[in-house]
């Protein structure tokens, strides 16, 4: 019986790419894997014109924990990020220390969009959908973010993505494994490994093996999970001690209630995060993302017999699985993350892709002329995303540079600069401009000593901000390479 399920399931995968590009499945198979390999190939050649350079505080954090782990000399911040630490040092091996936190982004976003792809093929049987779904995932300006930021979202994101190809195929011990690692790398996922635990349910583990069964799959997950939890846990122990405790405290405190521009103790709303979303990626991805995922967990539930067909369609037990996983990250990071981080949603966005994709190979089975609708509708996500790539290959040196790097190297052209006022990145322009006085903008205390050093010496005193200011005088603005990217504007502080 086993057998013939798999038999089954080989013959629709190669009627529906029979049916995508009308031409055999032998034929098909090359192509894509051609289609590919020319895709990643544009791909690196056009991120290599980036420099590999720290882009923030968060950066610089990690960079230095490389060297040297300590979570309460911020190396890196908490919660310590120890598998991501782990990762960035076995590279070290081969990079230099500064640079391997960024290898370690670079190398895992690469992967993402084939993660993208082998999800996408276990929903749909699609060949084809899987490809294009993967190359759509490349081209998108928040995954070259990423790579380059230096930060921990594109490896976690990369293992998010490999435990639910695991889940899928109900290997339970590597969910666990590769979640462990997940929060290991991005503890702030936690939400995502709660959504992955909603899996088996939707599998109907529970009507097929009962109680039982349902318990041991969820023991092999959770005794992986606990043996990288616990290997994690000691590193840290090791390094920071009882201290470590009092450290989390302090900065989760802060985070929600401070200086983490969220909805619980800032004066940002849940509209906000609609508007950064709005304006990062438009209005016509958010629009669809809410929709698929929409449909994809409702239809999920539906039995009735006159909705049956669209409920294939646009719904199974693992796309209802992955739609769920991504709503409920969704409205975590609306109450919980902050909207002036675009990266945050990147999970969302790559699932969404995930779920789209298998949804339109489906509408599109047995359905021809839908297919002209679908390559019309890739076709415009993906020139959208090229459009916005693009410009880069024309920018000069200092406009391939991150926004803050560009002020770091402006501002070390200009002798007469003694005094620097920020509220981003002030560790990071510390380390870099060690011949200037860098004062963070969080502080009233600094805003006075910012006036009193214009009134001393007239034009050394100058001001970083990641939002326009009035009243200043407005000298020079750094744009973004990338959605995910924040615009600053350098300002001269007045006598």
């Amino acid at each position: 019986m086993g057998q013939l399920k798999l038999d089954a399931v080989a013959r629709q995968g190669k009627q529906t790419s029979l049916c995508l590009l009308a031409m055999p499945y032998k034929v098909v198979w090359p192509g894509c894997a051609l289609f590919t390999l020319l895709a990643y190939l544009l791909w690196w050649h056009w991120i290599g014109q980036f420099p590999l350079q720290l882009t923030s505080d968060d950066a610089l954090n990690f960079a230095r924990g490389v060297e040297r782990f300590s979570v309460l000399e911020f190396r890196p911040h908490f919660p310590g990020y120890p598998a991501f630490i782990g990762f960035a040092r076995l590279a070290a091996l081969w990079v230099a220390p500064n640079t391997a936190a960024i290898w370690v982004s670079l190398m895992s976003a690469m992967l993402i969009p084939l993660a993208v792809a082998r999800l996408i093929y276990l929903c749909s049987l699609s060949l084809v959908a899987a490809t294009f779904g993967g190359v759509l995932a490349l081209t998108q300006p928040l995954l070259a973010s990423m790579a380059l930021s230096g930060l921990s979202d594109a490896p976690a994101i990369l293992l998010l993505l490999v435990a639910l190809v695991a889940a899928v195929q109900k290997q339970y011990w590597q969910v666990g494994l590769w979640l462990g690692l997940m929060l290991a790398t991005r503890p702030s996922y936690v939400v995502l490994a709660l959504g992955v635990a909603a899996v088996p349910w939707w599998q109907g583990l529970h009507r097929q093996q009962g109680f039982v069964g349902q318990t041991k799959a969820f023991l092999k997950a959770s005794c992986s999970l606990a043996l990288v939890g616990s290997v994690s846990l000691i590193f840290i122990w090791a390094h920071d001690g009882a201290a470590y405790i009092t450290e989390g405290i302090r900065f989760t405190q802060g985070h929600f209630a401070i200086w983490g521009n969220t909805v619980e103790g800032n004066d940002a709303t849940l509209w906000q995060w609609v508007s950064a979303l709005r304006e990062g990626f438009g209005g016509l991805l958010l629009w669809a993302s809410l929709l698929s995922l929409s449909a994809a967990i409702a239809m999920g539930h539906i039995k009735s017999t006159c909705l049956m067909g669209l409920s294939r369609a646009v719904a199974s037990p693992a796309l209802a699985a992955l739609a769920t996983v991504a709503a409920l990250y969704w409205v975590w990071i609306s109450v919980g993350q902050n909207p002036d981080n675009l990266r945050h949603w990147a999970p969302v966005l790559f699932l969404a892709l995930v779920v789209m994709s298998a949804q339109m190979a489906r509408l599109v089975q047995g359905r021809p002329v839908l297919i002209v609708v679908v390559v019309g509708l890739i076709s415009y996500h993906g020139g959208r995303n090229i459009d916005t790539m693009m410009p880069s290959l024309k920018l000069e040196q200092t406009q391939l540079q991150s926004p803050i790097q560009q002020a770091i190297q402006w501002i070390r052209t200009q002798p007469q600069i003694k005094v620097v006022g920020t509220n981003y990145s002030v560790n990071l322009l510390r380390a870099q401009l060690q011949d200037r006085a860098v004062y963070d903008m969080f502080y009233p205390s600094s805003e006075r000593a910012l006036r009193e050093q214009a009134h001393q010496v007239p034009n050394s005193a100058w001001r970083i901000s990641g939002t326009q200011l009035s009243g200043l005088k407005l000298e020079a603005q750094f744009a973004p390479r990338f959605i995910g990217e924040r615009r600053l504007f350098l300002y001269q502080i007045s006598q």
